[in-house]
């Protein structure tokens, strides 16, 4: 911590007659950017005396740090995908609880693009939807389509990550 004295007197930091003290404490912040861990490598087995030993990175099993894999922006252009989903899907569920107005072109723009993705889940339960009155209605194949689509992406997601992982040669 840093004391900054704005004081108009440098001599007598304290003035007994005029105690107002505008010393302000000023912080200062320090930023220490960590390391890139880099990978350690394998131990070499220890060979018989007078034995020679090729030592490549190759042979001793280096791992490289882990960054953008092959499938990495795969991953990422399927997770924007499947969050446009589930947010229109939201917006589905939501508009049709708040009895939003169909003859609207961003209602009825969120219903035909939601349509598809919903229909393979409508009939799953013996009820569609549920009117409580009002005109509200709450779209259970929606919900259910939001939960059934969340399920795969997340098997989707597993899968890529497959692909992915840190190949180790070990000598």
């Amino acid at each position: 911590m840093t004391y900054d004295d704005r004081r108009n007197d440098p001599v007598d930091p304290v003035d007994p007659v005029n105690p107002v003290d505008d010393t302000r404490v000023v912080e200062r912040q320090t930023y220490v950017e960590r390391e890139r861990p880099v990978a350690e490598p394998y131990p070499v087995p220890a060979q018989p005396a007078g034995s020679q030993v090729n030592v490549n990175s190759a042979d001793r099993g280096y791992v490289e740090p882990a960054g953008a894999g092959p499938l990495y922006y795969v991953r990422r252009i399927v997770s924007l995908l499947f969050g446009i989903l589930a947010v229109m899907l939201g917006l589905r569920i939501l508009l049709l609880l708040f009895v939003a107005n169909e003859s609207n072109n961003i209602v009825e723009f969120v219903y035909n693009v939601t349509e598809p993705f919903v229909a393979p889940f409508r009939g799953i339960f013996s009820f569609d939807q549920v009117t409580p009155g009002g005109g509200s209605v709450l779209d259970v194949a929606a919900v259910v389509a939001l939960i059934g689509w969340l399920l795969i992406y997340l098997l989707l997601m597993a899968i890529l990550r497959l692909g992915d992982r840190d190949r180790v040669s070990v000598a």
